[in-house]
């Protein structure tokens, strides 16, 4: 496959989570999902530019390690929410209380 038809297609499904993520904002596992399927597509679509330019792949290291970090921090907010308020539902959270 052509390396233009690859990068446009990981933009589409940067783009598609995009909008699944202004979709889906209720329920706080299907917001991490969707923050995980963007993060796919940017490393996708940035490992085909590091090859492309002939550039070293130390950039996703460290991209896949800040990845690994903020999946810790969303999925333990998620056990939090479910342990404090018995669902994952964002409506029920509030920041005045």
């Amino acid at each position: 496959m052509q390396l233009n038809y690859l990068m446009n297609l990981s933009i589409l499904f940067f783009l598609i989570s995009c909008f699944m993520f202004s979709l889906m904002f209720k329920h706080m596992l299907m917001t991490l999902i969707n923050i995980e399927f963007m993060i796919l597509s940017l490393s996708y679509f940035m490992y085909m530019m590091l090859n492309w330019l002939n550039l070293n792949l130390y950039f996703m290291a460290f991209f896949w390690t800040i990845c690994v970090c903020e999946s810790i921090i969303g999925l333990s907010i998620l056990v939090f929410m479910i342990r404090k308020l018995g669902n994952d539902f964002m409506n029920s959270t509030s920041l005045i209380k």
